[in-house]
């Protein structure tokens, strides 16, 4: 009930502004679009009813945008901002202050502003007509603790396409990170559903659960695509969560939420490729010119940026890059692959101009193969990633400029960060082939894994690969063995099983995992049971431990 009453509180400082204080807009004139000026001030609202009172001041530097301008507030915290007839006015949040929350923990940092309001043959509606600016539109602030060191969760894509698929994620997920006293607040980092966006507030509902401020990043299936152009394929996804391209600060982080999904320049249609418009990219320079040089910038999209394959335009990545050449603290995020990946930009062999190598987190999907698979004894699927990575979220813990990134299995302990696989049963001085595979989940270049037999060798060292994970290809021939005897034609020809849904979806194909190690252990054993020990240590110098059995037969 308190976030509605912050939420309401906050429109209604927007739009009975003028008898707080009385200025009036002044009118620009524009080629295409009337250009205003929307006015306001950014205030500590010290008893959170979203309304300047009397004895309530505002606040000096804050940054307020139109979505590629910035200007600060001054020292009565007082903006004045140029908007077109289709903008999104919104603040960066600073460190050390909070903007109100709605019901669903969803920050309020922005006004919506199309007075004719978005095309009415949307499926799903997008933003209603907002009439003329207000004489003022003020935001309020409230004063919270600060520190340098904090801690993100991160889910990747949520992406349900039913109510039940919001099931699954509230069972599987939200239930172990409720009353979460770990993290500070949290993002999806986009397909944030699976193109039905009238899911957006049942998911939202679920994720407000875990009780943290969330924010959220477009993903491809989160586009309106009736819309005929690209800026306005966002409208359903701002009407609820505000601009698609925005910015807030926590301790020294700065994080930049780019819409990196460029719409096909026609109503109804599917495609898109990643990117950034022109304007984006002005967004962030302009914004990087207020940030200082030794603070660290996060960068969360959706697409991630490519290294060898075409999945974002390379012109706008290298624009980007440029952007970024005198930052020495970065890292980007991203998700959409359903694949778990630590991507590494070397100036030798891509755009990036640093000596140091620059961090690119393709975060795994909560969803995992986008709730595929057979379900488990909780009725909810197996939804493995296609590179072997179990389904959950991330912890990213900040400490001033430097970062550890984990990842947490869904339903697993902290201590599950990799699967070892060894055949079962060895015969005994048969071959000397016998594979031992472990996919290190958060593994990278930077990783080193090592494993002894215990009681029967000293460590040695694996060799990173690319490849498919061995327990994913099989699950996966599980599928193709069911669809060979053709099981759900004879499910559904029973009535008696009719009376339930066939209890799995097919996986999708493995794909090649970078996070993959492997030895040759050979089998020259003596007949028995034995416990193999890996240890893997990862790019921040930290070590996790795993066992698995291993049988050598006679």
């Amino acid at each position: 009930m308190k976030y509605l009453i912050l939420t309401l509180s906050f429109l209604f400082a927007v739009f009975s502004s003028k008898a707080i204080i009385g200025d009036e807009a002044i009118r620009l004139n524009g080629s295409n679009d009337e250009y205003q000026k929307a006015k306001g001030y950014v205030f500590h609202d010290e008893n959170k009813n979203g309304v300047i009172d009397k004895n309530e001041k505002g606040i000096e530097g804050v940054l307020i945008s139109n979505g590629v301008d910035i200007v600060k507030t001054n020292k009565k915290g007082k903006y004045e901002i140029s908007v077109s007839n289709d903008a999104v006015i919104f603040i960066i949040k600073p460190d050390g202050w909070m903007t109100p929350l709605n019901q669903q923990n969803l920050p309020q940092f922005y006004y919506l502003y199309k007075p004719s309001g978005s095309p009415s043959d949307y499926k799903y509606a997008g933003i209603k007509p907002t009439g003329d600016l207000p004489y003022q539109i003020n935001f309020p602030l409230y004063k919270v603790d600060s520190s340098d060191e904090f801690k993100l969760l991160v889910f990747g894509d949520t992406q349900p396409y039913s109510i039940e698929q919001i099931d699954f994620l509230a069972e599987d997920i939200i239930t172990e990170l409720v009353d979460n006293d770990e993290a500070l607040f949290g993002i999806t980092m986009g397909d944030i559903v699976g193109d039905d966006l009238s899911l957006f507030t049942p998911l939202n509902q679920a994720v407000a659960q875990i009780g943290i401020p969330w924010y959220n990043v477009t993903g491809n299936h989160d586009v309106n695509y009736m819309s005929p152009d690209d800026m306005q394929s966002n409208d359903t996804y701002k009407s609820i969560y505000g601009p698609s391209t925005y910015a807030f600060i926590y301790g020294k982080v700065h994080f930049i939420v780019l819409d990196d999904i460029l719409h096909h320049e026609e109503a109804g249609s599917t495609k898109y490729e990643g990117g950034l418009r022109n304007d984006q990219l002005q967004f962030v320079e302009n914004y990087l010119n207020t940030v200082p040089k030794d603070e660290i910038v996060v960068l969360n999209m959706h697409i991630p940026l490519a290294i060898d394959d075409s999945s974002f335009r390379k012109d706008d990545q290298k624009k980007l890059f440029d952007l970024l050449k005198d930052f020495p603290n970065t890292l980007s995020l991203s998700a959409h692959t359903h694949m778990q990946e630590n991507r590494f930009f070397h100036k030798e062999n891509t755009d990036w101009q640093q000596a140091v190598p620059h961090h690119h987190f393709n975060v795994g999907t909560s969803c995992g193969s986008w709730w595929c698979g057979l379900r488990n004894e909780t009725d909810i699927p197996h939804t493995m990633m296609r590179d072997g990575t179990p389904n959950g979220y991330a912890f990213i813990s900040f400490n001033g400029a430097d970062y550890k990134i984990d990842w947490k299995v869904a339903g697993s302990s902290k201590d599950h960060q990799m699967n070892i696989h060894v055949p079962r049963g060895i015969l005994a001085g048969s071959s000397d082939t016998t594979l031992l595979t472990v996919n290190f989940f958060n593994g990278c270049e930077n990783s080193k894994l090592q494993y002894r037999i215990k009681g029967q060798t000293d460590w040695k060292e694996m060799t990173k690969v690319v490849k498919f994970d061995p327990y994913y290809e099989k699950i996966a021939q599980r599928w193709k063995n069911f669809k060979k005897i053709k099981l759900d034609e004879v499910w559904l020809a029973d009535s008696t099983l009719t009376v339930q849904d066939f209890p799995g979806m097919p996986l999708m194909g493995p794909a090649k995992s970078t996070h993959i190690w492997e030895a040759n252990i050979g089998s020259d054993f003596p007949v028995g049971r034995y416990m193999i020990e890996v240890k893997a240590e990862d790019r921040y110098g930290r070590t996790f431990t795993a066992f698995h059995t291993m049988r050598v037969a006679e």
